[in-house]
């Protein structure tokens, strides 16, 4: 794997955050919808919720599509649904503020969810906000906004002075009805942020940048239906999400725990490290890598309020740092994820 070190200056001119839904959706409403649970009291049902978020970390996600079904509930009209690219859009107007698309040099849009066979939801997001720049459209599973990110420093690197860096999922229409764990951890949403290279005084420097990917495992967690869409494939449950989530777990903590030891060579500087924020599906995962990689430091969390979507999770998580000021001058923040691929990345920033 390749290590860059960039020690890039950059100012986040803005960032934003997007949920489908005006409400959470609990693990009992979830619970509710599964047929094997109709006629059950709401409180066995917020039981069973509670034990679900004990094994799982997940208490609450928004979901632009429900799984299952109430008994007698009529199914959602066609079109109604938000997608990656709605969801994308309003992330990036926020992170925007108040100005307009034509400020953009360029725009890197990541979705692992995208609404659209030809064409990407880079341009069209692009063209909604009214810009003409460069429009770039990256799909690495779980470890999509650093993949994105990863492309933005080279950018502003080799002379972009800004990018608008977005990433949404709506996971919750690749959930697969056979596992109904994935009812569960998926969930959909969006984050953007936007960077400019500043070298007087910038916000962050950025230390170094890893990004890798093994394609002998890309299909170790996938949807296997191919494209263009069939629909016996479809009948069959072919463009649902499935994998071996063990075997998955056991590559994430083997692939976290080179990382840490390709960026920091014989643990030197681990001590200096204050935050992490990491993919966010599995909190114990995460804190074993911690354990192991010889880092203490403290995790940036939202998954057990927003579940795991999927290659927006960095992003949405950085979003809601900074908005919080969580990241004091001399902090050194790292970033980093394993998703399908198998793919897995590392920053590693120093607030200023």
């Amino acid at each position: 794997m390749k290590l860059l070190e960039p020690r890039l200056g950059i100012q986040v001119l803005g960032h934003g955050r997007s949920l489908p839904g005006t409400r959470a959706v609990s693990n009992a409403e979830l619970l509710a919808r599964d047929s094997e649970q109709h006629g059950r009291s709401a409180k066995t049902l917020e039981a069973l919720g509670r034990k679900l978020q004990a094994r799982l970390g997940f208490g609450q996600r928004h979901l632009a599509r429900l799984p299952g079904a109430l008994p007698g509930e009529a199914p959602p009209a066609p079109g109604d649904e938000e997608t990656s690219e709605s969801l994308a859009l309003t992330a990036t107007r926020r992170a925007l503020g108040e100005r307009g698309g034509a400020d953009i040099e360029a725009l890197i849009h990541g979705t692992t969810t995208t609404s659209r066979y030809t064409g990407s939801q880079a341009a069209a997001i692009l063209g909604r906000l009214g810009g003409h720049a460069s429009a770039y459209e990256l799909k690495a599973g779980c470890s999509t906004s650093l993949a994105s990110l990863h492309l933005a420093m080279s950018l502003l690197g080799s002379g972009y002075d800004n990018v608008m860096v977005s990433c949404a999922e709506t996971l919750s229409k690749v959930m697969n009805p056979a596992l109904k764990e994935t009812w569960f951890i998926l969930a959909d949403g969006g984050a953007a942020l936007w960077l400019r290279r500043e070298s007087t005084s910038p916000d962050f420097e950025v230390r170094q940048c890893l990004y890798a990917t093994d394609g002998t495992l890309v299909d170790l967690y996938t949807t296997p239906g191919r494209l263009p869409p069939d629909r016996s494939v479809l009948e069959q449950g072919g463009y649902a999400m499935t994998g071996d989530g063990t075997r998955l777990r056991e590559e994430a903590l083997r692939r976290y725990l080179e990382m840490l030891r390709a960026m920091f060579p014989g643990g030197r500087g681990l001590e200096r490290v204050r935050w992490v924020v990491a993919h966010q599906i599995n909190r114990k995962l995460i804190e074993r890598v911690c354990a192991e990689g010889g880092l203490d430091a403290r995790l940036v969390w939202s998954a057990d309020r927003v579940g795991n979507i999927g290659g927006a999770s960095v992003l949405f998580s950085l979003s809601e740092a900074l908005e919080q000021g969580l990241f004091a001058p001399g902090d050194s923040v790292l970033l980093m994820s394993v998703g399908g691929g198998l793919s897995f990345a590392m920053q590693h920033w120093v607030k200023q």
